[in-house]
């Protein structure tokens, strides 16, 4: 429902960006990428489009803002469930689950910084995101772990749980996700995580006798 005109108090420009970015997000969530427009949130803000142009100068670092603003909560929520665990691989399983549950319950957010026009976004997260993937391969090492190059592992990791939620979000049918997201998720978690550090220090042709194992 678009109410009155109305321009931001002086000293509540602030506030009002939060207002804007309030609605943009809800936009995004409810309408994917095409439903977030300038007008579409100034209507629904009950201003001008000139009063949103004040706070961002284009459509794209509205979407910046916007994607931004829902993945600065994405580290509080890795440390949430890493912070406490004293094995640092359990730790960085953790970690990996968390990742792969915050890109499906933000499916709009997560393709438009890993896949869309969320460029600046894009480097900021995904630097962000493989530093501090590359930290816990390092705390896993300081524990013993054989690991070659940290760096490489946490590149594999990094692309395990990126494709686990990839693989989903960019379905068309809300059928083909799994009925049980949370269970898919540990799995897929649990598959990057052994993956990456069995392999770590020997990446020799996996066989039938690796997998299958005797008694």
């Amino acid at each position: 429902m678009t109410g009155s005109r109305v321009r931001a108090a002086k000293g509540r420009g602030g506030l009002l960006r939060e207002r804007l970015l309030d609605i943009a997000g809800q936009l995004l969530e409810d309408g994917g990428a095409d439903a977030l427009t300038i007008r579409a949130v100034a209507s629904s803000a009950g201003v001008t489009p000139p009063a949103v142009y004040l706070h961002f100068a284009s459509k794209t670092e509205l979407v910046h803002a916007t994607c931004l603003r829902v993945w600065s909560s994405l580290f509080a929520e890795l440390e949430a469930v890493s912070r406490g665990v004293p094995d640092p691989v359990t730790a960085l399983h953790e970690t990996c689950v968390a990742y792969i549950l915050f890109g499906l319950r933000h499916p709009s957010q997560y393709r438009l910084v890993m896949d869309g026009e969320a460029t600046e976004a894009s480097r900021r997260n995904a630097d962000a995101c493989f530093r501090y993937v590359r930290d816990k391969v390092a705390a896993c090492v300081d524990a013993g772990v054989p690991v070659e190059s940290t760096t490489e592992t946490a590149r594999l990791l990094c692309a395990g749980i990126h494709g686990a939620v990839s693989l989903l979000i960019h379905q068309e049918r809300d059928d083909a996700w799994p009925p049980d997201p949370a269970r898919y998720a540990t799995r897929a978690a649990s598959s990057a995580v052994h993956g990456a550090l069995l392999t770590a220090a020997d990446a020799s042709r996996p066989s039938t006798s690796t997998v299958i194992r005797p008694g």
